[in-house]
């Protein structure tokens, strides 16, 4: 790593991203912003380093515009050949430029048509605390010069008259509540926000996730004690929040002691401490205890545990209660099979074709059971059973859905089997009670990544008959949220559970099979060393991953895929490996420009000719889903006006580019900019449910890396994957069991006492 000589610098930034941050200080990423004239330069970042000394870590907060004083340098981080430059602020002095008025300012914006922060930040410059007054009484004279559309004006009093409330936003602001918190709060508590803080300060923790800056709150504005069993209370309730970060959705007060009290310090009495907030949250439903088998008191959150219960109610009653229509009309399961197979045999030229005897056992399964479950690792066959099952499903004249959690694995799934499909997130919020009828059939592709809330959304919807299939493989990466779903049910004896083991999709001979089903089993597989081998592990210092890495992608980039565990890594992140890529393979490309809507001001987005994209919305309309990989292959001189529609129903839009997502040609929106990325690198999150010929894995020690992630980016790939890195730390992460294992969940064991299960 290599510096320039410091220069003083005073800028005007607003932070993006935290870094890191502790008591010591942090360091944020930032881009330069002018208030004046409203423009955002995001090709100017900058990475701010703030000591405890300058400034209250916990005042530095992501939306913040701040005058940053002290010395500069370029920064240049080498990895091998390989450079890449930041803008380094070592800050000697910091101020919040925001004016006093932040918490008015953002209401306007976020509420008045028509008015933007740029607006609302002259408005208040102008009257100031008089702006209360002019906002109540509806003084049109004394705001037309800036704002002098009258409708406008319009809009505003009447959106003040219905929401505004200046005794809250003064209230927030003289208690120094910060803006983003603020926002949330009134939004949520709205005129009771003064009322329901006063009870109890800590209510701010629902909407925030620093309990320093809540309990900072709480003892200095509102004069909270130490002892308070407010504050006690909500340490628990803290503690529980720190448990579901890591997946869980409950836990001991064993688990939570040492987390409680670090929380309440300089309060000495953890013991005392936790007696006394649990009196206080059980009297106000703060959270749910319950006694386990094992006579351990364990703690829920109240939402979890009612989620929790509910969905193990709904799989105990479809459970306990046969399809009365099948066994009136039973279906000749053998003879659709059978159908199924002569078909699949002319279709495919292939006259052995036939399914195995666990595929077969899963059709039945899956169809005699309204509620199973049907597993096994990457290209053991799921997909055929899932077409065949249909076929028999069909026989019973419901109606069918098939979904999956990502807009990707949805489209996978709707480009295998052949039929429409959509996201749960389409199902719940299109799919009426009328088109599901009382028997619908829902199959559930990926369902390893289902998180509790999701599934507890979807068991809201659904109808007492419904005929319920999940699909997955419980050694892939666990849901990104708390709770767990397959996997609790998949160990469950009473759950009907088929596992597919054959493995179909790779050549017989080939090596990912065996290598991925020794990784699954926790067993270290035969990697090769020679990077022309099928499963090749390359082991390498830190500073030679990339190198390493850009090497072998410049061997085969047109069929190659990195797969990273975390975004942010200097030495193997996902960010760090696109920045290196977007500079060695587009930079020097036409640039991708966007028109601040404010100031009519043109800005870079970092995005050029050449680079990859990926898209991380689902837009149906246009065919894109969340995690669709392109390629920004043309950057408009100008702007162009487009029309999505046809001429009947125009629909009238900015393009800036075209790129081709999954070999279809697509016009780059303005609306796009803040919904893609780059894609040289992706993480291996948001691989699931795809497949590539060539998969390059750049590993090192971290909290990420564990079996699952080791398994799922190995069977990503098709007929190549390399390893690059640390080979001890994912020779360790192999052998441990999956960390998404030990996750505490009350599902398992409220299905264990209702079906009386093992």
């Amino acid at each position: 790593m290599s510096a320039s000589p410091p220069n003083l610098l005073t800028a005007t930034v607003r932070i993006t991203r935290i870094r890191s941050k502790s008591r010591h200080g942090c360091i944020a990423f930032g881009h330069r912003v002018d208030l004046t004239t409203g423009i955002n330069d995001r090709a100017s970042a900058l990475v701010i380093s703030v000591a405890d000394a300058i400034a209250e870590p916990a005042n530095i907060i992501v939306g913040g515009i701040y005058e940053v004083y002290g010395e500069a340098h370029i920064t240049q981080r080498t990895y091998g050949s390989f450079t890449v430059s930041e803008t380094q602020v070592e800050v000697q002095d910091v101020r919040l430029v925001r004016p006093s008025g932040s918490q008015l300012i953002q209401w306007l914006a976020d509420n008045a048509k028509g008015i933007g922060e740029v607006k609302a930040t002259r408005l208040w410059d102008t009257l100031g605390e008089r702006l209360y007054e002019v906002l109540d009484s509806a003084e049109h004279s004394a705001i037309e010069g800036l704002i002098p559309t009258r409708e406008v004006r319009d809009v505003l009093f009447k959106k003040w008259t219905e929401n505004g409330d200046a005794k809250t936003l003064r209230f927030v602001q003289e208690f120094d509540i910060p803006l983003d918190l603020a926002r949330k709060v009134i939004r949520f508590h709205k005129k009771n926000t003064i009322s329901a803080l006063t009870d109890d300060p800590y209510r701010l923790l629902s909407f925030e996730g620093s309990w320093q800056r809540v309990d900072g709150i709480a003892r200095d504005k509102f004069c909270v004690a130490l002892d308070d069993p407010r504050r006690l209370a909500a340490a628990l309730e803290e503690a529980l929040y720190r448990v579901a970060d890591k997946g869980h959705t409950c836990a001991t007060l064993n688990d939570l002691q040492d987390t409680v009290g670090r929380l309440v310090k300089p309060y000495r009495a953890p013991d005392a401490a936790l007696a006394k907030g649990l009196l206080q949250g059980n009297k106000i439903g703060q959270f749910v205890s319950r006694a386990t088998a094992s006579g351990d008191l364990m703690l829920h959150a109240p939402g979890t545990f009612l989620m929790e219960r509910q969905c193990a109610e709904f799989i105990h009653e479809l459970l306990r209660n046969p399809d009365t229509q099948q066994l009136l009309f039973p279906t000749d399961i053998d003879a659709v099979i059978g159908e199924f197979e002569r078909e699949e045999r002319l279709h495919l030229g292939i006259p052995a074709f036939a399914l195995n005897h666990a595929q077969r056992a899963a059709v039945r399964t899956s169809f005699e059971n309204r509620f199973s479950i049907i597993t096994g690792g990457a290209g053991v066959g799921k997909t055929t059973v899932l077409k065949a099952l249909y076929r028999a499903l069909d026989t019973l004249g419901r109606p069918r859905f098939q979904m999956a959690l990502s807009g990707r694995a949805t489209a996978r799934m709707m480009e295998a089997t052949q039929q429409e499909a959509m996201t749960i997130a389409g199902f719940l919020k299109r799919v009426s009670t009328e088109e599901m009828g009382p028997a619908p059939i829902i199959i559930i592709d990926e369902a390893s990544m289902l998180d509790l809330v999701t599934f507890h959304r979807l068991v809201c919807k659904l109808p007492t008959g419904t005929h319920f299939i999940l699909v997955g493989d419980p050694y892939q990466l666990p849901p990104i949220g708390a709770g767990l779903v397959l996997h609790v049910l998949c160990d469950l004896s009473g759950i009907p559970v088929t596992q597919l083991t054959e493995v179909k999709r790779q050549a017989k001979e080939s090596a990912i099979p065996a290598a991925s089903l020794a990784i699954r089993e926790g067993q270290w597989p035969a990697f090769s060393a020679d990077a022309a081998g099928e499963v090749v592990f390359l082991s390498c210092a830190d500073d030679q991953i990339i190198p390493t890495v850009i090497e072998l992608y410049e061997r085969d980039r047109d069929n190659t895929q990195i797969l990273g565990a975390t975004r942010s890594c200097y030495f193997a992140g996902v960010e760090t490996m696109n920045r290196v890529c977007h500079v060695r393979y587009a930079g020097q490309g036409r640039h991708l420009m966007v028109t601040n809507p404010e100031t009519g001001e043109v800005e870079a987005t970092g995005f050029c000719e050449g680079d990859l994209l990926l898209y991380t919305a689902n837009n149906w309309d246009r065919n894109l889903q969340n995690g669709c990989l392109g390629k920004l292959t043309e950057v408009f001189e100008r702007p162009q006006t487009v029309n999505l529609g046809d001429d009947e129903n125009p629909d009238m839009r900015i393009a800036l580019g075209r790129a081709v997502y999954e070999r279809v040609e697509h016009y780059v929106l303005d609306s796009d900019v803040d919904v893609i990325q780059h894609a040289y690198a992706i993480t291996v999150h948001k691989s699931q449910g795809s497949q590539f010929k060539r998969v390059i894995v750049p590993v090192r020690k971290s909290r990420v890396l564990d079996r699952t992630f080791v398994y799922t980016a190995v069977t990503r790939a098709q007929m190549q994957v390399i390893l690059v890195g640390n080979a001890d730390a994912v020779r360790e992460a192999v052998a441990l069991p999956p960390k998404a294992f030990g996750r505490q969940v009350g599902l398992s064991e409220m299905l264990i006492a209702k079906l009386h299960l093992t």
